[in-house]
């Protein structure tokens, strides 16, 4: 199946339910008010601009203040709690989420605690991995361009894990080795949504970030546009990305 059947597929299930809209943008939201809860404990200006400008490039700002010259702090502690937490809620909302995708209904939690817990511990090793292990390589070095490359191969291999814990009810190890089996099943086609993700999410950035860059008084309802656009994203991403895991897997697993 090409690139073009994939995201026609996709775009059909989308205009049927449209309200799936709110589950990656109450998650959008949720990452904000963490954000918000660790930019508030750390004693930074309380103001719209100055906010959503450091919420725009969050993950340079704990770089910033948590990674450079790192060291144990009540502020530390209370974004690890906040990052946990997250991944909890994640799961949370997830996991019904990507039942609704498949059309299987619009249930309101987990199946159990089992799948909850194994979704909240792969966010919080992805996140690690993808997220906070990057900013720990020296920046503009060659390592960082190491490490960028070696995250973004990750991130295609385990493109299907937390689908497969949803969807097969497997421990998290399963889940892995699973969703590296079924990338090989059609490789030149994950690779290629990767790629158009990542200039998708590049220009998202590039836009927003020109209007950051230049603002002393921002405009409440920029930050709220960029966060509708960021859940809407999402959600198309894990349209393609269900919709293709249903082509390519086998009946069992």
């Amino acid at each position: 199946m090409t690139i073009a059947e994939v995201l026609r597929h996709a775009w059909s299930r989308l205009i049927r339910k449209q309200w799936l809209i709110f589950y990656p943008l109450a998650l959008a939201v949720i990452n904000t008010l963490a954000f918000f809860a660790i930019y508030a404990s750390n004693g930074e200006t309380m103001s719209w601009t100055a906010f959503f400008a450091a919420n725009a490039a969050r993950w340079q700002y704990v770089q910033d203040h948590f990674l450079s010259g790192f060291s144990f702090t009540p502020t530390l502690a209370i974004a690890v709690f906040v990052g946990l937490a997250v991944c909890v809620l994640a799961a949370m909302i997830r996991a019904p989420y990507f039942r609704s995708i498949a059309g299987l209904g619009y249930p309101l939690a987990p199946r159990n605690r089992q799948e909850a817990a194994r979704l909240s511990l792969f966010y919080v090793l992805a996140n690690l991995v993808l997220w906070v292990l990057p900013l720990a390589a020296p920046g503009g070095s060659i390592l960082e361009q190491i490490v960028a490359v070696a995250v973004l191969v990750v991130a295609i291999l385990i493109a299907f894990v937390d689908y497969v814990i949803v969807f097969e009810e497997v421990a998290l190890p399963a889940a892995v080795r699973r969703s590296v089996q079924l990338f090989g099943r059609r490789w030149i086609t994950l690779v290629a949504i990767f790629v158009v993700i990542q200039l998708v999410y590049l220009g998202i950035y590039s836009l927003y970030d020109l209007y950051y860059q230049k603002a002393t008084g921002l405009f409440i309802l920029l930050p709220l546009s960029q966060i509708l656009v960021e859940a809407f994203v999402v959600l198309c991403v894990d349209l393609v990305l269900i919709f293709l895991y249903e082509q390519i897997r086998p009946d069992s697993a």
